[in-house]
Protein backbone atom coordinates (compact mmCIF):
# COMPACT_ATOMS: atom_id res chain seq x y z
CA UNK A 1 0.00 0.00 0.00
CA UNK A 2 1.36 3.43 -0.95
CA UNK A 3 1.74 6.20 1.58
CA UNK A 4 -1.09 8.74 1.63
CA UNK A 5 0.22 12.25 0.91
CA UNK A 6 0.81 14.53 3.89
CA UNK A 7 -1.50 17.47 3.28
CA UNK A 8 0.11 19.45 6.07
CA UNK A 9 2.91 20.02 3.54
CA UNK A 10 2.39 22.90 1.11
CA UNK A 11 3.87 20.95 -1.80
CA UNK A 12 0.91 18.56 -1.52
CA UNK A 13 -1.27 21.39 -2.85
CA UNK A 14 -1.48 22.98 -6.27
CA UNK A 15 -3.24 25.98 -4.75
CA UNK A 16 -3.44 26.86 -1.08
CA UNK A 17 -3.66 30.49 0.04
CA UNK A 18 -1.21 31.71 2.64
CA UNK A 19 -3.92 33.83 4.24
CA UNK A 20 -7.56 33.39 3.22
CA UNK A 21 -9.21 36.73 2.50
CA UNK A 22 -12.67 35.80 1.17
CA UNK A 23 -15.69 34.85 3.27
CA UNK A 24 -16.08 31.53 1.40
CA UNK A 25 -13.83 28.80 0.00
CA UNK A 26 -13.62 26.65 -3.10
CA UNK A 27 -12.22 23.12 -2.72
CA UNK A 28 -11.35 21.98 -6.24
CA UNK A 29 -10.25 18.60 -7.64
CA UNK A 30 -8.52 18.62 -11.04
CA UNK A 31 -9.43 16.18 -13.86
CA UNK A 32 -7.28 13.35 -15.20
CA UNK A 33 -3.89 14.69 -16.22
CA UNK A 34 -2.00 11.42 -15.82
CA UNK A 35 -1.56 9.88 -19.28
CA UNK A 36 1.58 7.76 -18.89
CA UNK A 37 0.47 4.53 -20.55
CA UNK A 38 -0.99 1.71 -18.50
CA UNK A 39 1.70 1.33 -15.84
CA UNK A 40 1.88 2.35 -13.13
CA UNK A 41 -1.89 2.86 -12.94
CA UNK A 42 -1.65 5.63 -10.33
CA UNK A 43 0.80 8.54 -10.19
CA UNK A 44 2.54 10.11 -7.21
CA UNK A 45 1.85 13.72 -6.27
CA UNK A 46 5.34 14.86 -7.28
CA UNK A 47 4.75 13.92 -10.94
CA UNK A 48 5.93 17.09 -12.73
CA UNK A 49 3.82 16.62 -15.86
CA UNK A 50 0.60 16.06 -13.93
CA UNK A 51 1.34 19.06 -11.73
CA UNK A 52 2.01 21.31 -14.74
CA UNK A 53 -1.13 20.17 -16.58
CA UNK A 54 -3.14 20.51 -13.38
CA UNK A 55 -2.00 24.11 -13.01
CA UNK A 56 -2.94 24.75 -16.63
CA UNK A 57 -6.43 23.41 -15.98
CA UNK A 58 -6.78 25.59 -12.89
CA UNK A 59 -5.69 28.68 -14.80
CA UNK A 60 -7.88 28.28 -17.87
CA UNK A 61 -10.92 26.27 -16.75
CA UNK A 62 -11.36 25.93 -12.98
CA UNK A 63 -10.68 29.66 -12.68
CA UNK A 64 -14.39 30.13 -13.36
CA UNK A 65 -14.87 29.36 -9.66
CA UNK A 66 -12.09 31.56 -8.33
CA UNK A 67 -14.12 34.77 -7.76
CA UNK A 68 -16.37 32.83 -5.36
CA UNK A 69 -13.74 32.32 -2.67
CA UNK A 70 -10.35 31.19 -1.42
CA UNK A 71 -9.22 28.28 -3.61
CA UNK A 72 -7.79 25.05 -2.21
CA UNK A 73 -6.72 22.55 -4.87
CA UNK A 74 -4.85 19.47 -3.66
CA UNK A 75 -2.49 17.42 -5.78
CA UNK A 76 -3.84 13.88 -5.47
CA UNK A 77 -2.64 10.49 -6.66
CA UNK A 78 -4.47 10.29 -9.97
CA UNK A 79 -5.41 7.14 -11.83
CA UNK A 80 -4.88 6.92 -15.58
CA UNK A 81 -7.87 6.23 -17.83
CA UNK A 82 -7.18 2.48 -18.28
CA UNK A 83 -7.23 2.13 -14.50
CA UNK A 84 -10.40 4.19 -14.20
CA UNK A 85 -12.10 1.98 -16.78
CA UNK A 86 -10.87 -1.37 -15.52
CA UNK A 87 -12.83 -3.88 -13.48
CA UNK A 88 -9.66 -5.77 -12.61
CA UNK A 89 -9.22 -6.26 -8.86
CA UNK A 90 -5.70 -4.83 -8.89
CA UNK A 91 -6.91 -1.66 -10.57
CA UNK A 92 -9.87 -1.35 -8.20
CA UNK A 93 -7.44 -1.57 -5.29
CA UNK A 94 -5.21 1.02 -6.97
CA UNK A 95 -8.21 3.35 -7.22
CA UNK A 96 -9.01 2.98 -3.53
CA UNK A 97 -5.38 3.29 -2.48
CA UNK A 98 -4.64 6.16 -4.88
CA UNK A 99 -7.14 8.88 -5.84
CA UNK A 100 -9.91 7.93 -3.41
CA UNK A 101 -7.65 7.75 -0.34
CA UNK A 102 -5.66 10.85 -1.20
CA UNK A 103 -8.71 13.00 -2.01
CA UNK A 104 -10.35 11.92 1.25
CA UNK A 105 -7.15 12.77 3.14
CA UNK A 106 -6.88 16.18 1.43
CA UNK A 107 -10.48 17.12 2.11
CA UNK A 108 -10.36 15.89 5.71
CA UNK A 109 -7.21 17.94 6.33
CA UNK A 110 -8.84 20.96 4.71
CA UNK A 111 -11.94 20.74 6.90
CA UNK A 112 -9.94 20.25 10.10
CA UNK A 113 -7.10 22.70 9.57
CA UNK A 114 -7.80 25.15 6.72
CA UNK A 115 -11.54 25.80 6.41
CA UNK A 116 -11.90 27.84 9.57
CA UNK A 117 -15.69 27.52 9.65
CA UNK A 118 -16.26 29.22 6.29
CA UNK A 119 -18.92 28.07 3.80
CA UNK A 120 -17.41 26.32 0.80
CA UNK A 121 -17.99 25.13 -2.73
CA UNK A 122 -16.89 21.57 -3.56
CA UNK A 123 -16.04 21.28 -7.26
CA UNK A 124 -14.23 19.10 -9.76
CA UNK A 125 -14.19 18.02 -13.37
CA UNK A 126 -13.98 14.51 -14.86
CA UNK A 127 -11.91 12.32 -12.49
CA UNK A 128 -12.01 15.25 -10.08
CA UNK A 129 -15.82 15.26 -10.30
CA UNK A 130 -15.90 11.52 -9.66
CA UNK A 131 -13.71 12.03 -6.59
CA UNK A 132 -15.97 14.85 -5.38
CA UNK A 133 -18.98 12.56 -5.81
CA UNK A 134 -17.22 9.87 -3.80
CA UNK A 135 -16.44 12.41 -1.07
CA UNK A 136 -20.14 13.23 -0.86
CA UNK A 137 -20.94 9.53 -0.47
CA UNK A 138 -18.23 8.76 2.09
CA UNK A 139 -16.68 11.62 4.07
CA UNK A 140 -19.85 13.71 4.03
CA UNK A 141 -21.90 10.70 5.04
CA UNK A 142 -19.69 10.26 8.10
CA UNK A 143 -19.82 14.00 8.78
CA UNK A 144 -23.31 15.21 7.82
CA UNK A 145 -22.53 18.47 9.62
CA UNK A 146 -20.36 19.40 6.63
CA UNK A 147 -23.58 19.99 4.71
CA UNK A 148 -24.24 22.96 7.00
CA UNK A 149 -21.36 24.80 5.29
CA UNK A 150 -21.73 23.38 1.77
CA UNK A 151 -22.74 26.12 -0.65
CA UNK A 152 -22.99 23.63 -3.52
CA UNK A 153 -21.16 20.69 -5.09
CA UNK A 154 -20.31 21.17 -8.77
CA UNK A 155 -19.89 17.61 -10.09
CA UNK A 156 -19.15 18.55 -13.70
CA UNK A 157 -18.11 16.07 -16.35
CA UNK A 158 -19.20 12.96 -14.45
CA UNK A 159 -22.80 11.86 -14.04
CA UNK A 160 -24.81 11.67 -10.83
CA UNK A 161 -27.64 9.13 -10.72
CA UNK A 162 -30.75 8.58 -8.59
CA UNK A 163 -28.90 5.61 -7.08
CA UNK A 164 -26.15 7.96 -5.89
CA UNK A 165 -28.72 10.21 -4.23
CA UNK A 166 -30.59 7.32 -2.62
CA UNK A 167 -27.51 6.35 -0.60
CA UNK A 168 -27.68 9.51 1.50
CA UNK A 169 -30.78 11.57 2.33
CA UNK A 170 -28.63 14.72 2.54
CA UNK A 171 -27.90 14.65 -1.22
CA UNK A 172 -30.14 16.65 -3.55
CA UNK A 173 -29.80 17.86 -7.13
CA UNK A 174 -30.09 21.59 -7.81
CA UNK A 175 -33.43 22.73 -9.20
CA UNK A 176 -32.76 26.42 -9.79
CA UNK A 177 -29.99 29.03 -9.91
CA UNK A 178 -29.75 29.83 -6.20
CA UNK A 179 -30.54 26.75 -4.10
CA UNK A 180 -27.74 25.66 -1.76
CA UNK A 181 -26.40 22.42 -0.29
CA UNK A 182 -27.18 20.86 -3.67
CA UNK A 183 -25.39 19.06 -6.49
CA UNK A 184 -24.88 20.72 -9.87
CA UNK A 185 -23.97 18.17 -12.54
CA UNK A 186 -23.93 17.89 -16.31
CA UNK A 187 -22.01 16.39 -19.24
CA UNK A 188 -21.92 18.22 -22.59
CA UNK A 189 -22.42 16.63 -26.01
CA UNK A 190 -23.14 17.65 -29.57
CA UNK A 191 -26.56 16.70 -30.99
CA UNK A 192 -27.33 13.11 -31.93
CA UNK A 193 -24.56 11.31 -30.04
CA UNK A 194 -25.26 7.63 -29.40
CA UNK A 195 -21.71 6.39 -28.74
CA UNK A 196 -20.67 5.44 -25.25
CA UNK A 197 -19.66 8.29 -22.95
CA UNK A 198 -17.47 6.90 -20.16
CA UNK A 199 -18.34 9.78 -17.83
CA UNK A 200 -22.08 9.15 -18.15
CA UNK A 201 -23.54 6.43 -15.90
CA UNK A 202 -26.96 5.21 -16.97
CA UNK A 203 -29.70 7.42 -15.58
CA UNK A 204 -27.50 10.48 -15.09
CA UNK A 205 -29.28 13.63 -13.96
CA UNK A 206 -28.31 17.13 -15.07
CA UNK A 207 -29.11 20.81 -14.96
CA UNK A 208 -28.97 23.35 -17.78
CA UNK A 209 -25.87 25.53 -17.13
CA UNK A 210 -27.36 28.55 -18.90
CA UNK A 211 -30.93 28.65 -17.54
CA UNK A 212 -30.21 26.65 -14.36
CA UNK A 213 -33.41 24.71 -14.91
CA UNK A 214 -33.95 20.96 -15.13
CA UNK A 215 -36.65 20.93 -17.83
CA UNK A 216 -36.06 20.45 -21.56
CA UNK A 217 -36.54 24.09 -22.57
CA UNK A 218 -33.62 25.16 -24.72
CA UNK A 219 -31.55 28.10 -23.50
CA UNK A 220 -30.33 30.00 -26.58
CA UNK A 221 -26.76 31.23 -26.81
CA UNK A 222 -28.04 34.79 -26.41
CA UNK A 223 -28.86 33.96 -22.77
CA UNK A 224 -25.38 32.64 -21.98
CA UNK A 225 -22.94 34.88 -20.14
CA UNK A 226 -20.16 33.59 -22.36
CA UNK A 227 -17.51 30.98 -23.01
CA UNK A 228 -13.78 30.95 -22.34
CA UNK A 229 -12.46 28.70 -25.09
CA UNK A 230 -9.05 27.09 -24.73
CA UNK A 231 -7.28 26.09 -27.94
CA UNK A 232 -4.87 23.15 -28.32
CA UNK A 233 -2.95 21.77 -31.27
CA UNK A 234 -3.15 18.16 -32.53
CA UNK A 235 -0.72 17.04 -29.84
CA UNK A 236 -2.67 18.63 -27.01
CA UNK A 237 -0.37 21.62 -26.61
CA UNK A 238 -1.95 24.88 -25.49
CA UNK A 239 -2.26 27.43 -28.29
CA UNK A 240 -4.24 30.12 -26.52
CA UNK A 241 -7.63 31.11 -25.13
CA UNK A 242 -10.38 33.53 -26.05
CA UNK A 243 -13.61 34.81 -24.58
CA UNK A 244 -16.72 34.32 -26.72
CA UNK A 245 -19.80 36.16 -25.43
CA UNK A 246 -23.15 34.46 -26.01
CA UNK A 247 -21.49 31.49 -27.72
CA UNK A 248 -22.99 28.30 -26.29
CA UNK A 249 -26.61 27.24 -26.22
CA UNK A 250 -27.83 24.45 -23.95
CA UNK A 251 -30.73 21.99 -23.84
CA UNK A 252 -31.19 18.91 -21.67
CA UNK A 253 -31.68 15.56 -23.40
CA UNK A 254 -33.48 13.65 -20.60
CA UNK A 255 -33.16 10.29 -22.29
CA UNK A 256 -29.37 10.50 -22.59
CA UNK A 257 -28.94 12.57 -19.41
CA UNK A 258 -26.74 15.23 -21.00
CA UNK A 259 -26.68 18.88 -21.96
CA UNK A 260 -26.69 19.26 -25.74
CA UNK A 261 -24.81 22.18 -27.29
CA UNK A 262 -25.54 22.84 -30.97
CA UNK A 263 -23.25 25.86 -31.38
CA UNK A 264 -19.92 24.15 -30.61
CA UNK A 265 -17.87 22.55 -33.38
CA UNK A 266 -16.99 19.02 -32.14
CA UNK A 267 -13.56 19.13 -33.75
CA UNK A 268 -12.63 22.02 -31.45
CA UNK A 269 -13.22 19.80 -28.42
CA UNK A 270 -11.59 16.58 -29.53
CA UNK A 271 -9.51 14.73 -26.96
CA UNK A 272 -5.91 14.16 -27.99
CA UNK A 273 -3.43 11.44 -27.03
CA UNK A 274 -4.10 8.24 -25.10
CA UNK A 275 -7.52 9.39 -23.87
CA UNK A 276 -8.83 9.90 -27.42
CA UNK A 277 -10.34 6.40 -27.93
CA UNK A 278 -12.43 6.83 -24.80
CA UNK A 279 -14.06 10.08 -26.01
CA UNK A 280 -15.68 9.74 -29.45
CA UNK A 281 -16.27 12.78 -31.63
CA UNK A 282 -19.18 14.81 -30.36
CA UNK A 283 -18.61 14.08 -26.68
CA UNK A 284 -17.67 17.63 -25.66
CA UNK A 285 -15.95 16.57 -22.45
CA UNK A 286 -13.14 19.12 -22.73
CA UNK A 287 -15.77 21.83 -23.22
CA UNK A 288 -17.82 21.17 -20.09
CA UNK A 289 -16.28 24.12 -18.26
CA UNK A 290 -15.06 26.38 -21.12
CA UNK A 291 -18.38 26.45 -22.98
CA UNK A 292 -20.25 27.70 -19.91
CA UNK A 293 -17.34 29.40 -18.14
CA UNK A 294 -19.00 32.73 -17.37
CA UNK A 295 -22.34 31.09 -16.59
CA UNK A 296 -20.58 28.97 -13.96
CA UNK A 297 -18.68 31.98 -12.67
CA UNK A 298 -21.89 33.96 -12.11
CA UNK A 299 -23.73 30.97 -10.69
CA UNK A 300 -21.00 30.17 -8.16
CA UNK A 301 -21.16 33.78 -6.97
CA UNK A 302 -24.97 33.74 -6.91
CA UNK A 303 -25.09 30.57 -4.84
CA UNK A 304 -22.44 31.90 -2.47
CA UNK A 305 -24.43 35.10 -1.95
CA UNK A 306 -27.60 33.06 -1.47
CA UNK A 307 -25.91 30.95 1.21
CA UNK A 308 -24.66 34.07 3.00
CA UNK A 309 -28.10 35.65 2.87
CA UNK A 310 -29.79 32.51 4.20
CA UNK A 311 -27.38 32.36 7.10
CA UNK A 312 -27.44 36.07 7.91
CA UNK A 313 -23.81 36.58 6.90
CA UNK A 314 -24.27 38.79 3.85
CA UNK A 315 -21.96 41.78 4.20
Amino acid sequence: MSVIPDYAQRDAWLLRPETPVAAADVFYLIPTEYHQGKEPPVCEIDNPTVRALGMRHLQHKASAFFPAGNVYAPMYRQANVPCLMSTDRRHREAMIDGPIASCAAAFTYYMKHLNGGRPFILAGHSQGALMAKILLGTVFKKHPEYHERLIAAYIIGFGVTPEDLARDPHLHMAQRADDTDVIISYNTEAPGITARNITLPEGSLCINPVSWRTDTTKAPASQSHGSHLVRYDGKGRLCGAEDRPHFADAAIDPDRGVVVCTTADPKDFRVAGEEAPYFPRGVLHTGDLPLYYYDIQKNALDRTRAWMKQHGDLK
